[in-house]
């Protein structure tokens, strides 16, 4: 007897109402039928989120279960490279966090630990770099869910405000301006001093000033440093004409005196003659007998006396010659020490203009730089204007794009915030005053 395979369910079988189950029955085809035309929506799974790749500066903690010594942390080098204890060195570059606990299994597995079960965790993700127009450039620890204005929080904000930049840069072009105004008023002034030396050297009075004043009438500090340099050598060249006079006025002093000794040198030689014809004509009567010998001695006393008149007079006069002789020699040593004097200057100022002239081309061009930094600045009160970009690593591709304030980072990221020049600016600022 074959067995039947009853449908009817038991409740409807022990109260004999077969009708009943068969209207259930029927409801559970028409609730099949129904679910064939109109099936169930599917709910669409949401988005993953992307997969982390590391990269150097990653700080990882790996754990090996029941291997205390194996479990520790571990940065990512250099070399895309983790260094596990008794494997070594693990490459990772561009492995996910699922991929390296794998790697480590394997690597382990390989006759150093049994079954190894490995769990990696991302504990200090690279950092993230800010440069530019912040007040601190440099690293900083990421944050999960950063954004670009956190990141310039981070780096104490922008730079400066408008109104500081202004008044900054302004005086940095003011200072630059003045220094170099400075340096062409110093050359002016060696060159006029060069021109007074020049014309002292050479002995003339009236010095050409004329290479120093250019078309037009020349300006009062110029007309002041020229008529500086003609009082000083107006001061030198009388000062050297008093010490030359001076000395000038000992000479006619020194000629009197000999004049005098040549009068007196002139009378003992007169008054030796007459002595030497005396002593002749008593020589003559001493010899006949008619004059006496003491007569004879006094006249060989006073012609004597009158040689020695003569010699003394004659050594005064030498003397005289040697003072005058010196005499044109210090008036001529004043000279030469002029001379000296005037061309040590004339050479130290040669020098400090090559210096000044070696200097004035550097000062210009960081006059002209400065200028031109003004025009990066807005007006007081106005926006910046500044351009933010985004340098990321994505599987060893390096790409720069701009990004907004609410751009999110991610781990390695540099950030570059750069102050754009305003574009109705011209390089010269007409509000600044420099005079």
């Amino acid at each position: 007897m074959s067995a039947r395979i009853s449908v009817i369910p038991d409740e409807f079988r022990r109260n004999g109402s077969f009708t009943d189950g068969a209207a259930w029955l029927a409801g559970l085809l028409l609730l099949a039928a129904l679910l064939i035309v109109f099936p169930r929506p599917v709910l669409a799974a949401p988005d993953a989120p992307p997969v982390y790749r590391v990269a150097p500066g990653d700080r990882l903690n790996i754990t090996v279960f029941g291997q205390a010594e194996l479990t520790g942390e571990s940065m990512v080098d250099g070399a895309n490279t983790v260094a596990v204890p008794l494997i070594g060195a693990v490459p990772v570059r561009g492995l996910s966090i699922k991929e390296i606990e794998q790697r480590i299994a394997q690597r382990l597995s390989d006759g150093y630990v049994q079954k190894p079960v490995v769990s990696v965790r991302l504990i200090e993700p690279r950092p993230i770099y800010v440069v530019g127009d912040v007040k601190t450039s440099g690293s900083y620890p990421y944050r999960y869910g950063i954004s670009v204005m956190g990141a310039v929080a981070l780096a104490g904000g922008f730079t400066v405000t408008e109104e500081q930049a202004q008044a900054v840069l302004r005086t940095d072009y003011l200072q630059a301006d003045e220094r170099v105004r400075t340096l062409e008023t110093t050359r002016a002034a060696l060159q006029a001093r060069r021109i007074r030396l020049e014309a002292q050297r050479d002995g003339r009075t009236a010095p050409d000033f004329g290479e120093l004043i250019g078309p037009g009438a020349p300006n009062e500090q110029l007309t002041q440093i020229i008529k500086g340099e003609q009082e000083m050598l107006a001061f030198q060249n009388t000062s050297l004409q008093q010490q030359i006079e001076t000395l000038e006025q000992q000479d006619p002093k020194l000629q009197t005196v000999k004049s005098f000794l040549e009068e007196q040198l002139a009378a003992e030689k007169r008054q030796l003659e007459l002595i030497q014809k005396h002593l002749i004509d008593y020589n003559a009567l001493l010899t006949s007998g008619l004059a006496r010998r003491y007569t004879g001695i006094e006249l060989q006393r006073e012609e004597a006396r009158n040689r020695g008149n003569i010699a003394r007079f004659s050594g005064d006069m030498s003397g005289n010659d040697i003072t005058r002789g010196e005499l044109a020699l210090r008036i001529q040593q004043v000279r030469d020490a002029y001379q000296r004097q005037v061309r040590t200057e004339l050479q130290d100022t040669l020098q400090r203009i090559a210096e000044v002239e070696a200097s004035l081309p550097t000062a210009r061009a960081t006059r002209e730089l400065r200028l031109r930094q003004v025009g990066f600045v807005a007006e007081v009160g106005a926006e910046p204007r500044r351009a933010l970009f985004v340098t990321r690593t994505v599987d060893q591709k390096t790409e720069t794009f701009s990004v907004n304030d609410g751009s999110p980072l991610e781990p390695g990221d540099i950030l570059r915030v750069e102050r754009l020049r305003e574009p109705d600016r011209s390089a010269e600022p007409v509000s600044i005053a420099v005079r």
